[in-house]
């Protein structure tokens, strides 16, 4: 029947096929630096360039402030416009995530499964699909993860990644919503619980969470959208400066069918990448399970505060797809590995309908908003 046919990669097919789809991933990514660029090039600004420009001079100490002190002092020592700092920031953050997700497919054993995973809308192809939402801050809390999961095992690289993890909190303070996938990729990488060095990572981000929150002003103190016009940005509308989006129930209320189709979606990406590890790797099943049950308890509250589930979907399964990577067998060889795990056809099938629907279920959520702005 065509749902049980068991789908192989002849041996001389294989690095033909990885080359056809790293070549296909990295256009598509061209086409995103592409979009950015025209973005950063209109004249009117909008969420992807503001996220960027939060800052200290407008109020002071502040939540998310730090990154857009730097780019402030960057364009005063060269001169170069911020939107073109963001744009450069944009793409080679997003470059060297394509290429570190690009480079699992060397450094571990792989198959068809792991590919499928890999093109998943809220992994590899996410940034693509909703241009709005490509390039911002989060790409530096996965940049951090994927750098850690490919170093060695160290007490340094344990420091880097508690000092990078801890400044990031000051860029963005979504990151502590995620720290029990640093918990987890530090274990995975030692196999033990080094309860020292958890309790200071833990420890020091509740201090620093309490230092923003108690301490740090709100993001528009009054003078933002001035000090950034007299720096050659102009916002539209929607702007993180006039705009801040928290929960509302009734906004949630009106566009039920949306959040709900977001949790079923982060679910069932949960559930892929779990059956992923239940037929091949089910030693480390209960680990990921029980994994699972901390990092989505501990991630709920930023659902509450922030409406943008497709962006917190996004994170949590890519740095799910990292951590679930480093529980693969690593390859040595030098060349490209591939194991013998055969996939059913249904499994393809499933992973191309359900990636359809997230497809459509963003550009849906897209085009709803510009029918709204532009035309109601």
């Amino acid at each position: 029947m065509l749902f049980d046919i068991a789908i192989t990669i002849p041996e001389n097919k294989r690095e033909s096929l990885v080359k056809y789809f790293s070549i296909g991933v990295i256009l598509i990514y061209i086409g995103v630096f592409i979009a950015l660029y025209f973005m950063a090039e209109d004249p009117v600004s909008g969420w992807t360039i503001s996220d960027w420009l939060i800052n200290y001079t407008d109020g002071g100490f502040k939540r998310r402030g730090l990154l857009g002190n730097v780019l402030f002092y960057i364009q005063d020592v060269t001169g170069l416009k911020l939107q073109y700092q963001i744009l450069i920031f944009q793409i080679l953050g997003l470059s060297m995530i394509l290429y570190g997700t690009l480079l699992c497919i060397r450094r571990y054993t792989i198959d068809l499964f792991y590919l499928c995973i890999m093109v998943s809308p809220y992994i590899l192809l996410f940034p693509a699909l909703t241009i709005r939402n490509a390039g911002r801050r989060e790409m530096l809390l996965i940049l951090i993860m994927l750098w850690y999961s490919f170093e060695k095992k160290s007490k340094l690289n344990d420091a880097l990644l508690w000092f990078f993890y801890i400044v990031f909190l000051f860029i963005h303070e979504l990151g502590f919503f995620f720290l029990p996938f640093l918990i987890w990729i530090h274990y995975s990488k030692w196999k033990k619980i080094n309860v020292r060095y958890i309790l200071s990572l833990v420890i020091t981000a509740f201090i620093c969470i309490g230092v923003v929150y108690f301490w740090g002003g709100s993001v528009n103190q009054g003078e933002s959208l001035s000090i950034l016009k007299s720096r050659g940005v102009v916002f539209q509308k929607e702007n993180i400066f006039d705009l801040e989006y928290y929960f509302d129930f009734n906004f949630v209320l009106q566009y039920k069918l949306s959040f709900l189709v977001h949790v079923i979606e982060l679910l069932i990406m949960i559930f892929q990448i779990g059956f992923y590890i239940y037929m091949f790797k089910r030693e480390s099943l209960y680990t990921y399970i029980c994994c699972n049950i901390i990092c989505l308890f501990w991630v709920t509250p930023l659902y509450y505060l922030g409406i943008d589930w497709m962006r917190w979907n996004y994170i949590y399964s890519t740095l799910l797809f990292i951590v679930f990577t480093s529980l693969l067998n690593a390859n040595t060889s030098g060349t490209m590995s591939f194991n013998n795990n055969q996939m059913k056809s249904s499994y393809l099938i499933f992973s191309g309908v359900f990636y359809l629907l997230i497809l459509l279920h963003l550009q849906h959520d897209t085009m709803i908003k510009w029918i709204q702005t532009y035309f109601i």
